[in-house]
């Protein structure tokens, strides 16, 4: 199957369509889900489009027989719609595993349909490892900024099993923390998620907003239930006093590590550890199939952060470097330079 086979049509989803769309596909990431985007253009300069794509250049069928991918794209447009931005974070997805070597294909036709049907400049973030993606067959170029790294926990072990694969010095932290007569309150409802979130905001401003996720898109993806399931609140205390939180999301099978804070009374207590391990229980019992830890970069995540997502004992993972196609002339130049700025300042 070649690129000029398969196409791109954009179309208008509700969220419970796109939901069902996406659910059984292999690599279904939170990027992905609807609500996702809708909270990115709801707190920022982001509008969302949406659409399928085809292996025989006709537009998808009543029976959907000719749909094998879908894709998610948060555009940003310059003043005047002069030009502007197509950006796409860990997709496009092949909605069937037989599918997925078709990947390459459809990210030829985003260029086809972005950067040289609309001028846009586009940017894409493969949802796929280097070695399973051919840049050369994607028609796109390989920019300096590596892909997405994280760690993931395969929930189908026992749980005898999991707290086994924990670091020995994490493992030492949780027994202290479950001796030291902590707390642990977890749930979907208001109080606890209002909790987490004061305790959010404190360490944004400590630490910087560039490192956590913006509270306003915390508060706004809990509103949309990513999934169509309540993100899940985990509190610790100690003799009353709040010593952190943790949140957790989920869609298809998996559960993800969203936000997460530790007070100074907190880290000694190991108050983290007990949290993160509470997390990995309940999520388990729910019926999660996977952990992902939301992010684990050597280079990107806080050394004292990464190494405390490393002792949980995942199995480490790295996407692809981030690609582009370049649309719209000199605006699109423009475009692309703006872009690399930003990224170089994460």
């Amino acid at each position: 199957m070649t690129a000029k086979t398969i196409r791109f049509f954009r179309q208008e989803f509700t969220a419970p369509h796109w939901a069902r769309r996406v659910a059984d596909a292999p690599g279904l990431n939170l990027m992905q889900c609807w609500e996702y985007a809708e909270a990115k253009a709801r707190t920022g300069p982001w509008r969302v489009e949406r659409g399928l794509f085809t292996d025989d250049g006709a537009a998808p069928a009543a029976d959907d027989g000719n749909v094998i991918g879908a894709a998610q794209v948060l555009i940003r447009m310059l003043p005047l719609d002069l030009g502007g931005l197509a950006w796409i974070n860990r997709g496009p997805l092949a909605l069937s595993g037989k599918d997925g070597d078709r990947l390459a294909d459809m990210m030829a036709a985003l260029g086809d349909h972005y950067a040289r049907g609309r001028g846009l400049y586009l940017r894409l973030a493969p949802p796929v490892p280097a070695e399973a993606f051919d840049v050369a067959a994607a028609g796109l170029a390989v920019t300096d900024t590596p892909g997405w790294a994280s760690a993931g926990v395969d929930l189908h072990q026992p749980l005898d099993r999991l707290r086994a694969n924990l670091n020995k010095k994490w493992r030492n932290g949780l027994k202290k923390a479950e001796r030291s007569g902590i707390e642990i309150r977890n749930g979907t409802g208001d109080d606890l998620f209002a909790r987490f979130l004061e305790s959010h905001v404190r360490m944004t401003e400590e630490i910087g907003a560039a490192a956590m996720v913006a509270p306003e898109l915390l508060r706004v993806l809990r509103e949309l239930r990513p999934g169509g399931v309540p993100m899940e609140t985990f509190l610790a205390f100690r003799d009353g006093d709040l010593l952190g939180g943790v949140l957790m999301v989920r869609y298809g099978g998996t559960c993800e590590y969203l936000a997460g804070n530790v007070s100074g009374a907190g880290r000694p207590l190991s108050a983290g550890q007990l949290l993160l391990w509470r997390a990995v229980e309940t999520m388990k019992a729910q019926g999660c199939r996977r952990f992902d830890l939301g992010g684990m970069d050597e280079v990107l995540t806080p050394p004292g952060i990464f190494r405390f997502k490393a002792g949980l004992g995942g199995t480490p993972y790295r996407l692809a470097p981030e690609v582009e196609a370049l649309g719209g002339g000199l605006v699109g130049r423009l475009v692309r330079w703006r872009v690399a700025r930003a990224v170089q300042g994460r």
